[in-house]
């Protein structure tokens, strides 16, 4: 219920002002009555607005953020890519439908103290976790811009967490999330403006192919991983032909659970149908499986809970050569966390844990405390 509560309650915000809602439906309008200065632009495209997109983005992970809240080295390094394909179309004025398609190529170059390579697994050209969603702008004010509405995301398990071998490397959590947020745009100039976002992303529980704990293999266990809640802050300034944002993000996860499997023993009392005589045997019965908190290992030995945080700038440069084109370059740079590999070994022996790694480390310390995540390039255009 403490899931589906924050969607009842969004949901009806987001319907209740009917009047705003029947003016959603407005005049058609088309790309080129779009404004084309950055700091002009609402959160919703136009009517009939298409844009699509294609775009590279890569990480290396080979450092996170531990329990004490330091730069530490991740068990594995991996070194992650990832093309994106997607687009966002505005079928009324103030309603926005998006997709976004990752294909990943992925491989864990793990090697010993002596440079030897430990595990080499590999995924090439595989499906991740697509994203889908729908924005709708519930205000917006022109000269100056003032745009606000609500968005809807939902995170497909297209992804496989397990793809049936160790020796290859995973491409999605195999989990799904909603999340829902409020998103707002205020043209503070003509050159500058500010954007905001804040949300709660619920991340529900799953049935994953492939878990092991406590040194026994489990199949089709079930793994939940800890819902997050964000805010974000956006300030764009922009040319007619070039603009440049930078995004200030803090999330803070809640701690992650896993179904655990529970067994008893029982003695059983039968009777022998050759012999007639009632014997006695002691049996494994299942008591079925529940979900505990899945404790992390803090540096000094002892186990603490999964929640996190993480806080993150990411610069990012947008081109526009013509009014239908635009080319994107950013960069994710992590300034600050707590316990940001969402699940750890519990035991020194978990093939799960190491399999997970891919979309949990953060990415590559380039100075002292500054973590590089993902960065990439995109080409958009607009029809």
């Amino acid at each position: 219920m403490n899931r589906v509560l924050p969607l009842l309650l969004t949901l009806g915000v987001l319907l209740s002002p009917s009047q705003v809602f029947a003016a959603a439906f407005e005049d058609h309008s088309s790309w080129d009555t779009e404004p084309r200065l950055e700091t002009e632009k609402g959160i919703s495209k136009g009517m009939a607005v298409l844009e699509m997109y294609t775009g590279m983005r890569f990480l290396w992970s080979e450092n996170y953020f531990n329990s004490n809240g330091k730069v530490a080295d991740a068990p594995h390094q991996y070194d992650m890519m990832y093309m994106d394909v997607g687009w966002h179309f505005g079928f009324t004025e103030n309603w926005t439908f998006w997709t976004n398609i990752p294909i990943v190529w992925s491989e864990d170059s793990t090697t010993d103290a002596a440079g030897e390579l430990i595990y080499d697994r590999k995924s090439s050209g595989k499906i991740g976790d697509a994203n889908t969603g729908i924005i709708y702008q519930f205000f917006r004010r022109n000269d100056p811009t003032i745009s606000m509405g609500m968005g809807l995301r939902w995170k497909l398990p297209t992804g496989s967490e397990s793809p049936g071998a160790n020796s290859l490397n995973i491409t999605g959590t195999g989990t799904t999330d909603v999340e829902l947020s409020f998103l707002g745009r205020l043209q503070l100039f003509r050159y500058m403006a500010l954007g905001w976002a804040a949300g709660y992303n619920i991340r529900f529980p799953e049935t994953v192919q492939y878990i092991i704990d406590r040194h026994t293999s489990i199949t089709n266990a079930g793994l939940d991983l800890g819902d997050e809640i964000y805010a974000q802050l956006d300030i764009i300034a922009a040319f007619d032909y070039m603009a440049f944002q930078l995004s200030g993000r803090f999330t803070y996860r809640r701690s992650s659970a896993l179904a655990i499997a529970e067994y008893r023993a029982e003695t059983i009392r039968w009777q022998n149908p050759a012999t007639g005589e009632v014997e006695e045997s002691e049996m494994l019965l299942f008591n079925g499986a529940r979900y505990q908190d899945w404790d992390v290992v803090a540096p000094n030995g002892d186990k603490v809970s999964s929640a996190g945080y993480i806080f993150t700038l990411t610069p990012r440069l947008i081109l526009r050569p013509l009014e239908w084109l635009d080319i994107t370059a950013f960069a994710q740079f992590h300034l600050m966390g707590k316990n940001t590999r969402y699940l750890v070994n519990k035991d020194g022996n978990n093939a799960t844990i190491e399999n997970f790694e891919p979309m949990q480390v953060l990415g590559k310390e380039i100075v002292g405390g500054l973590i590089l995540g993902e960065f990439g390039v995109a080409i958009t255009g607009r029809y």
